[in-house]
């Protein structure tokens, strides 16, 4: 018997109530993920609610340190415990980190935001149900591969770019505190962002190659990429309106992920 089972049975037959769980639709459908992973045209998954044990995961300060609260907890809630939450793109990760916080704390989302128009500070109660799902706007090139195909603008050249996966960010993380351990900047966020995403150039493999054609691409193919693969990203619209209290004027947003999403002050 699992442990999630034991606890769901303990629950029922000794204090009469049931821990929920929940199907969460994956915004990518599960189309990218390798066909011998158990996320491979997976359209939902499973995750039981936020109990007490999760706040512990939450507050723990080795998670915080190490800054893998988020990962842990995804890990806890899942249903099905041979899924590594790394694995996950990022799209579909957040999918599941919305519908987790909403099971523990309820789907108003509070924060303060200032009047694009008027710059009046405005409390806002978002709501992270009502939020869209955002789906892939392009087809990988081959079911169950990460990998997509653009034409770039101006040179001409056929590109492969993934989706980042939550352990292509974690690893980016990692490199870039070497680098910063070493004194070396590393807040070139264009580049860094198209050298962790791009995976040939007109059949290039090459790393060094790929990252010199990177730093010296035409700018606009550098944008015309970025937004494409931006649009294509599946994943959750953080997009909320909202009318100012002051001016009356409707303020179009993405909501932030702040310390009111995991932690609420009410």
């Amino acid at each position: 018997m699992s442990e999630y089972a034991s606890k769901v049975n303990v629950m029922k037959e000794e204090f009469g109530w049931d821990i929920p769980y929940e199907s969460v639709p994956l915004p990518s459908r599960g189309v990218l993920y390798n066909p011998d992973s158990t996320l491979y045209n997976a359209e939902t998954l499973q995750i039981k609610a936020m109990t007490a044990q999760e706040e512990d995961i939450l507050t723990s300060p080795a998670f915080i340190k190490e800054g893998s609260t988020i990962d842990n907890l995804i890990k806890s809630c899942l249903v099905d415990k041979t899924i590594d939450p790394l694995d996950l793109t990022i799209g579909d990760r957040n999918a599941l980190m919305i519908s987790i916080r909403i099971t523990g704390y309820g789907s108003d989302y509070n924060m303060t935001h200032s009047c694009q128009y008027c710059n009046r500070q405005n409390k806002i109660v978002a709501q992270l149900s009502e939020l869209g799902i955002k789906r892939m706007t392009a087809a990988p090139i081959e079911q169950g591969k990460n990998l997509f195909s653009f034409v770039l603008p101006v040179t001409k050249k056929t590109v492969q770019y993934k989706l980042q996966t939550c352990r292509d960010e974690k690893e980016a993380e990692i490199t870039n505190k070497r680098m910063k351990a070493l004194g070396v900047n590393v807040d070139n966020t264009v580049t860094s962002y198209l050298q962790n995403t791009i995976v040939s150039v007109d059949g290039i493999t090459d790393k060094n190659k790929l990252t010199h054609f990177i730093k010296n691409m035409p700018a606009r193919d550098s944008r015309v990429l970025r937004l494409h693969m931006q649009e294509n990203e599946p994943g959750i619209d953080m997009s909320w309106e909202y009318q100012c209290d002051g001016c009356k004027t409707n303020n179009d947003i993405k909501l932030p992920i702040t310390t009111e999403f995991f932690w609420p002050s009410t």
